[in-house]
């Protein structure tokens, strides 16, 4: 009777701990990941693709608002609309919209609009077009776009110089610049730092280098964009730095869809920089679906995802048997998580530990009524109870999210920009450092070191029950001598540990260094002696000394 009342206890600890790890998956939030109830709430209530598309239709940006549309799934009637507008003004076709400097200049070289806007740089590959830019852009009074014209004379490295033969790319990102100034599009940190670079780098090649770079990430735009896209793209830059690397990222996208979506997506967010961090990492080819994903789910989820800097969590094995039980919580959590992401991730830790500890301590009494420590919390059993816990609750959120233990970080960036316009071919090469850390090393390292830590309080807890037996000196030297494989159960473990990690290894089931493998056992031989040396021989010390005054 006794037996079967301390199982049904038991049992119902352990329900109570399968219940509150239930609620712990349940919260979206994820070590490696972002859930995708919290993207969605954090885009609820800001403004959609469709808003900000609907904003540049109403300023008669009209190739813009088309962009950001059709990237968003083209649902709305904005397309259409801005056709009807073309079509009563078919002279914003060329650049894509109301652009009266443009249309000034293009009136110079076609009478009759084209039938569709096309990229800038179709139309100034041109050398005669070029020209005609260039006559146009000398009227001008303002100094910003005097110096842009004057400094085609540049003897540039990166692209070949524009007095060459092969110098129309530089002279057509020249042109563009002061057609940007002249309309006003820089916006002023960008002009200030564009004014630094000007006016350091003639003495400075590093400066000219950064300009020159500059002028490659405006061919990128130029390739792809008309003229009121890339007017409505270029203000969200405030340095010419920053440009360049958002148009690294752009030009390493997977296809010409990733790209439109990555420009709509700024011209939505307008986190330049978020879009370089989270997208810095090419090899993670997830994180560009990821990003059309917060997309579709509007500003507010874009700055949530870039903020997070994490790729949209993949359900798990064990998330997919259990989401029927936790999606109807993990819904109406996902606001939560959404605005408050560090505290919803302790939270879900936190409970995890709740649950395990429930979990294993039942799971345990089972085959052990009896208790082994002074009281359920006294400090040894309260450690033991939160380091089994703890190995419940990380092999749990390891079953949830299989990427926190098999993960490398590679923080490698974009490759550098590679154009080829008409004859000309630009490879500029840059070293560029690559940073991998192993973190299934470091996973394996921390799982053997608490492993041996849980032996250790086992092995103390075990020698403090023997020291509280109310028997003789001689039969307490004996129980310990009855204990000496519990007391090497450390090194059985590590070696264990090690043979089973170098197999792991070598059928290439686990990605991790040799090192992990042999700290099992330099962790078991390091707790054994600490057991045998700081524990047990000075107490059996004491013992001998207690059975000699018994027998004296």
């Amino acid at each position: 009777m006794r037996f079967f009342i301390n199982f049904i206890k038991s049992v119902i600890r352990m329900a109570v701990g399968v219940c509150i790890l239930l609620v712990s998956a349940s919260i979206p939030a994820y070590f490696m990941s972002v859930d995708r109830v919290a993207v969605v709430a954090a885009g609820s209530g800001t403004a959609t693709p469709e808003d900000v598309a609907r904003i540049y239709l109403d300023n008669a940006k009209l190739s813009t608002a088309i962009l950001i549309a059709n990237c968003a799934g083209g649902k709305s009637d904005i397309a259409k609309q801005a056709e009807v507008l073309f079509a009563k003004h078919p002279n914003w076709i060329p650049a894509g919209g109301d652009e009266p400097f443009f249309d000034a200049f293009y009136s110079t070289i076609s009478p009759n609009p084209s039938v569709s806007s096309e990229p800038l740089y179709n139309i100034l590959a041109l050398s005669d077009n070029r020209k005609k830019l260039m006559d146009f852009l000398s009227q001008t009074q303002t100094g910003l776009v005097r110096k842009f014209v004057e400094l085609r004379s540049l003897n540039s490295t990166l692209l070949p110089p524009v007095f060459t033969s092969a110098g129309a790319p530089l002279e057509a990102a020249l042109l563009t610049s002061g057609l940007l100034a002249q309309t006003g599009d820089l916006n002023p940190s960008f002009q200030k730092n564009m004014a630094i670079i000007l006016e350091k780098m003639k003495g400075d090649s590093a400066k000219k280098d950064e300009f020159e770079r500059y002028c490659l990430a405006l061919l990128v735009f130029e390739k792809d964009m008309d003229w009121t896209q890339i007017r409505s793209l270029i203000p969200h830059f405030n340095s010419l730095a920053q440009m360049y690397d958002f148009a690294k990222i752009y030009n390493s996208a997977l296809d010409a869809q990733a790209k439109k979506v990555l420009a709509a997506s700024l011209m939505v967010c307008g986190d330049t920089d978020g879009f370089r961090n989270y997208l810095s990492n090419t090899a993670d080819i997830d994180r560009w679906d990821d990003l059309k994903f917060a997309f579709f789910n509007g500003e507010g989820a874009l700055k949530f995802l870039l903020s997070q800097d994490k790729p949209l969590y993949r359900e798990s094995w064990l998330a997919g048997h259990i989401s029927e039980i936790c999606d109807p919580l993990r819904l109406k959590l996902g606001a939560f998580a959404a605005s408050n992401p560090v505290w919803a991730l302790v939270i879900k830790i936190a409970l995890g530990i709740l649950g395990g500890y429930f979990f294993i301590r039942g799971f345990f009494r089972i085959f052990s009524p009896r208790r082994d420590t002074p009281s359920w919390h006294s400090p040894l059993a309260l450690l033991r109870g939160f380091i089994e816990a703890f190995i419940v609750a990380a092999i749990f959120m390891a079953f949830l999210e299989p990427e926190i233990l098999n993960v490398k970080i590679e923080n490698g960036q974009a490759p550098e920009l590679r154009f080829a316009f008409e004859k000309v071919i630009n490879n500029v090469q840059k070293d560029t450092m690559n940073f991998q850390t192993d973190s299934a090393t470091l996973a394996a390292i921390g799982i053997f070191l608490i492993i041996q830590f849980l032996v250790y309080i086992v092995c103390v807890i075990r020698l403090a029950a023997i020291k509280r037996t109310k028997v003789p000196a001689r039969l307490k030297l004996k129980l310990l001598e009855n204990e000496d494989n519990l007391f090497d159960l450390g090194l059985y473990i590590g070696l264990t540990g090690t043979v089973f990690s170098l197999i792991l290894l070598s059928l290439g089931i686990f990605n991790a260094s040799l090192m992990a493998g042999y700290s099992s056992t330099l962790f078991g031989i390091i707790f054994t002696a600490i057991v045998k040396i700081v524990h047990l021989r000075s107490y059996k010390r004491k013992l001998l000394v207690e059975e000699a005054k018994e027998n004296a």
